[in-house]
């Protein structure tokens, strides 16, 4: 009997196997470049948002850690968005205010202990201390000369300015008289006079420069009608004001 004959080895094997591996070498390499062209096309709009939330939640050293590979500096500060630089700024904005408030007390106390009240007024705003000096104290009528006598007065305000380093504006207001004189065409050049004459004043005093402005605001900005005498001296006036911190950018309310 004839024994049956044995296959060949390796007969009916698909050598066509290696396509396989082919193609999916061929998918991963379509894959690697997609991936490329995305990242190449970064949306910078998204990609800010994920530093800033990065840095938001990593504000202490705005670096990512990363295991084995010491830090990235791919996050950098994020100013306006850094939750711990609001909270810093938020202290140091109260510690502003408050020592501004306690300016207000001390320069109150001490018009009324040396009882100016009747040509001084102060008030706590939302833009800052002002203090009013009525004109009648500090210029003769239609001039921007200080009197000598309220020198005095000034210089006494000084050690209260000199307290805190935050920005002053001087502003001065008339009535509504019309003045027409060589020095002083109208009431703005009256006004800004005024206001530059104690700016000039407070920084010779002592004052620093840097701090101080002046603003003429002429006839105005009334706090009365300019229907009687006693209104029109209210509303000739110069204003001290020590800005707070956050009202620096902003335009100043006339009072």
């Amino acid at each position: 009997m004839r024994r049956p004959r044995r296959r060949a080895h390796g007969a009916g094997q698909n050598h066509e196997r290696w396509l396989i591996t082919y193609s999916d070498l061929i998918t991963l390499l379509m894959i690697f470049f997609v991936i490329m062209y995305a990242m190449s096309k970064v949306d910078v709009a998204k990609f800010m948002t994920l530093q800033q939330s990065l840095a938001a939640a990593l504000h202490q050293d705005h670096e990512i850690p990363l295991k084995n590979l010491g830090k990235t500096g791919l996050v950098v500060p994020a100013n306006p968005t850094d939750q711990g630089s609001k909270t810093n700024t938020g202290a140091s904005q109260q510690l502003h205010d408050q020592e501004l408030d306690n300016l207000y007390n001390q320069v109150k106390a001490y018009i009324e202990q040396h009882h100016l009240q009747e040509n001084v007024s102060i008030a706590n705003e939302p833009r800052g201390v002002r203090i009013t000096l009525r004109d009648v104290v500090l210029f003769d009528t239609g001039q921007a000369t200080i009197k000598p006598q309220a020198r005095d007065l000034l210089k006494g305000l000084v050690p209260f300015l000199q307290t805190l380093d935050n920005p002053i504006v001087v502003e001065g207001y008339t009535d509504n008289q019309p003045i027409h004189t060589p020095e002083f065409p109208s009431n703005w050049e009256l006004s800004a006079a005024r206001a530059i004459g104690v700016v000039h004043f407070l920084a010779g005093a002592g004052v620093q420069p840097d701090r101080l402005s002046g603003v003429g605001y002429g006839e105005y900005h009334p706090v009365a009608p300019n229907d009687t005498e006693a209104h029109r001296q209210m509303n000739r006036r110069v204003n001290i004001v020590i800005l707070r911190t956050d009202a620096q950018g902003i335009a100043n309310t006339a009072r």
